[in-house]
């Protein structure tokens, strides 16, 4: 199962999703980061929880596959 994880950095949002909802913004990568943020394709939810924990623990953590 793929998931997706928007990274929104002047936010500091952490969205996990269960589809790619990036609009290709200019300055948010896909799969690396950019100067805004990134959209990561991640191959579970758990993987997402991780990384939020381990490199985003400040951000607001939303999950929206439900």
């Amino acid at each position: 199962m793929t998931i997706w994880v928007d990274i929104d950095k002047p936010t500091k949002h952490f969205g996990i999703h269960n589809e790619n909802k990036s609009r290709n913004p200019k300055f948010k990568g896909t799969n690396k980061m950019g100067r805004d943020g990134a959209w990561f394709e991640l191959t579970s939810k758990n993987e997402a929880f991780e990384l939020h924990k381990r490199e985003y623990p400040t951000f607001t953590l939303v999950d929206r596959t439900e």
